[in-house]
């Protein structure tokens, strides 16, 4: 029951993301920070090893600091990638970011061509990664909260 709740309440954190990254390409810091504490607490509840939740938070952290540092995208997602990377496994967390890469190409393509028919400042305000970190997050924590059961 507590592994529903909780994996509820991660949706609801992750749609929250989305539409927040969506309408304003802004994800709010107290909504990460929630994020971060629900993806700990499924970090205790599926029993992963805290020291490779950390490490994954870590290398996310990282390397999205370069690219944000290039303008390739935004320090929200990449803070939103990170808090995620605390919920899941090692053995799903590269799927997760392939996943995150195609579906992240897929709205930045999604977006150029909206803007080429008529909607250019959608291009200029950014594109919304949390579209592409949202779906493969959830998927990746719910196969991690599944393998633990």
């Amino acid at each position: 029951m507590a592994v529903i709740a909780l994996q509820l309440l991660l949706s609801l954190g992750l749609l929250t993301c989305v539409a927040s990254d969506i309408r304003r390409r802004v994800i709010e810091h107290w909504l990460i920070a929630v994020m971060t504490v629900l993806a700990g607490s499924a970090t205790y509840w599926a029993q992963l090893p805290v020291g490779n939740a950390l490490v994954q938070a870590g290398l996310v952290l990282m390397v999205g600091f370069i690219l944000f540092w290039l303008g390739v995208c935004g320090a929200g997602d990449v803070k939103l990638l990170a808090a995620i990377s605390l919920a899941v496994s090692e053995q799903w967390w590269p799927w997760m970011l392939l996943l995150t890469a195609v579906l992240g190409g897929i709205v930045a393509l999604g977006l150029l061509l909206v803007s080429g028919l008529g909607k250019p400042e959608w291009r200029a305000m950014g594109v919304p990664y949390a579209l592409a970190i949202a779906p493969s997050g959830g998927l990746a924590i719910w196969l991690t909260l599944l393998s633990a059961t």
